[in-house]
């Protein structure tokens, strides 16, 4: 999981290994981003965020596989 530059002011890092279960989907990857960097939800509204998969922004269930390219981003 790559962070934009907005993002890595918030979080202090670039980028986050992200380990998740085999078949895991988007919104499980959303949760955790969340749960581990409350201030990202704190900070900007669901309209400000964004992400691509593989540079494409992923619907709900959009599952997830190993050597995904993931950025999230303040549009």
């Amino acid at each position: 999981l790559r962070f934009d530059e907005a993002l890595q002011k918030l979080t202090a890092t670039a980028w986050d290994p992200v380990v998740l279960s085999e078949g895991a989907n988007f919104m499980l990857l959303l949760m955790s981003v969340f749960a581990e960097y409350p201030t990202i939800e704190e900070t900007y509204s669901p309209g400000e965020l964004g992400f691509t998969i593989n540079g494409v922004p992923p619907k709900p269930y959009t599952p997830l596989f190993d050597g995904d390219d993931i950025l999230f981003s303040v549009s």
